[in-house]
């Protein structure tokens, strides 16, 4: 469901209705020492009845500061669960946390990256960065 913000108008306009059809917000976040960088790109769609998150949600590594980053080694799309909603609200409208931010550069990265794990997996723990 949109939220539909209504203003009365100076003059005796009529009011201004104003529906948020979509938000895409991104995060960049590096390892202190520069090696690892995450983006992590929170999307919200809304059509009459269905509001719909998603992260996508790309790694980046160097192996020197001074090296540029190439290509993405992770590339995932995450449709978010539903009853995660408010939290992927709260982290659109306050910022990410210390805590979404190291598990993101951090467990979120190294699982996302590790061959051995399962698709499923490394998409679920990419979307429990909105759970911290």
């Amino acid at each position: 469901m949109p939220k539909a913000i209504t203003r009365a108008r100076a003059g005796g306009a009529p009011p201004l209705t104003r529906d948020i059809v979509g938000i895409h917000i991104k995060f960049t976040v590096n390892t202190p020492d520069g090696l690892r960088r995450v983006i992590f790109e929170l999307r919200k769609e809304v059509d009459d009845t269905t509001v719909k998150w998603t992260i996508n949600f790309q790694l980046f590594e160097r192996a020197k500061k001074t090296d540029p980053f190439g290509d993405a080694l992770v590339d995932l799309e995450v449709e978010v669960d539903s009853k995660l909603n408010d939290k992927a609200e709260a982290m659109a409208d306050n910022g990410m946390t210390k805590r979404q931010a190291r598990h993101t550069i951090g467990k979120a990265a190294d699982t996302a990256k590790d061959p051995a794990a399962d698709v499923s997996v490394k998409k679920a723990t990419v979307q429990d960065t909105l759970d911290k």
